[in-house]
């Protein structure tokens, strides 16, 4: 008996091919080590390869739509984003492994139970539960433990941690208090600068926002991270000529190869009249980030930059 599939279930069975890169934060290098890359859809991971030697990965065959891409090495996850996959045309995504540290020289990951490790005995038992939660994606119930942790006497990953879990139950002073407490017990620790300032620009405190980049900065001139968010502050308070050199700077730091500032780049030379610059930072925003392509505000800033002409 033959089967027949509708245009539906073909268009259904279409796959595509996808791309990409990680790279680090501190120089824009490959990653030191090879990294798995995995494809998750619906809590399982669909796809899954390991980067070669330049930090370069490539998947043939993935069925259109759209995936959680993270970077693990080992159990420790170091970096995840969305990426959309599409039969036709050219998908593509870099990925930035975050700088964890200030001033270090080297990318290194701290798995799991190495962060347990770092703890008494009854903080590494309740950080192995929260773990086992946080699976489930029981936020609440590893919001719970992490809060013994914490009384236990849990470092500042730990801390960090909490403020994220906040995050995801939408209680936003706490998540901002549990930041700033780990920034106070190891200031060098970067990832909680990055997620103070993630909640003030959502929240659009860009005053606050600016102080926090700047703070970050203090600590480490060529974090890339905080010279985006910095740029984000700047163009909100109409700076653009500032932001424009913090977007530059920490595209430079990148080697040209973070998404992010581009986009900002785009958005500032727009701002100031610049059409040929804005949409030449627009294309290689895309370039980095094809998943960005069918978003109803990119598509729009796209037709804007194609009809924008300088000095109108």
């Amino acid at each position: 008996m033959a089967l027949f599939l509708s245009p539906l279930a073909m268009a259904a069975a279409e796959s595509g091919a996808l791309e990409g890169y990680a790279f680090r934060e501190i120089d824009g290098g490959a990653p030191r080590r090879p990294l798995t890359v995995e494809l998750v859809d619906h809590g399982r991971v669909k796809y899954h390869q390991t980067t070669r030697a330049e930090g370069s990965f490539r998947f043939k065959n993935v069925r259109d739509g759209r995936y959680r891409i993270r970077a693990r090495f080992n159990e420790f996850i170091i970096t995840e984003d969305f990426v959309t996959v599409t039969s036709p045309g050219r998908n593509f995504i870099a990925l930035m492994l975050p700088k964890r540290r200030a001033g270090a020289q080297g990318f290194g990951t701290v798995s799991a139970g190495q962060l347990a490790a770092q703890s008494n005995p009854e903080v590494q038992r309740m950080l192995r539960e929260a773990a086992r939660a946080a699976d489930r994606q029981d936020w609440a119930g590893a919001v719970v433990i992490y809060e013994r942790a914490m009384a236990a006497g849990a470092h500042a990953d730990v801390s960090d941690a909490l403020g994220v879990l906040y995050g995801h139950l939408g209680r936003t002073e706490e998540a901002l208090r549990a930041f700033e407490d780990a920034i106070h017990k190891e200031p060098k620790y970067l990832p909680s600068y990055a997620h103070l300032a993630s909640v003030y620009l959502d929240e659009r405190r860009y005053k606050e926002l600016a102080a926090v980049a700047r703070r970050a900065l203090a600590m480490d001139p060529n974090w890339l991270t905080a010279h985006v968010y910095l740029a984000e502050a700047q163009a909100s308070a109409r700076d653009l000529a500032a932001a424009q050199r913090s977007a530059e700077t920490a595209s430079r730091l990148a080697q040209g190869k973070a998404a992010a500032p581009y986009l900002l780049l785009a958005k500032i030379r727009w701002a100031r009249r610049d059409c040929a610059g804005a949409r030449k930072a627009m294309e290689r925003y895309l370039e980095l980030n094809t998943s960005a392509r069918p978003l109803p505000e990119v598509r729009k800033s796209v037709e804007m930059l194609q009809a924008c002409k300088t000095g109108s």
